[in-house]
């Protein structure tokens, strides 16, 4: 039936078919999901203090 005649080549098509369907729900998911400015902004502010606090410390053990 469908030209099916060995299990690999059902278990290649369903693989297939399941990778697609996969891809499409991610891809919907993730659509519009862009790189929120904000966010970089505050993850670099709060590097930038962990570095001055580490200096900190690191001068006040010498």
């Amino acid at each position: 039936m469908f030209g099916l005649g060995d299990l690999q080549i059902v278990a290649a098509l369903a693989g297939c078919l399941g990778i697609t369907l996969f891809g499409v729900v991610y891809g919907s998911v993730n659509w519009n999901r862009g790189a929120d400015p904000r966010r970089e902004e505050a993850i670099m502010r709060a590097r930038r203090r962990s570095r001055a606090r580490r200096r900190r410390i690191a001068e006040e053990r010498q």
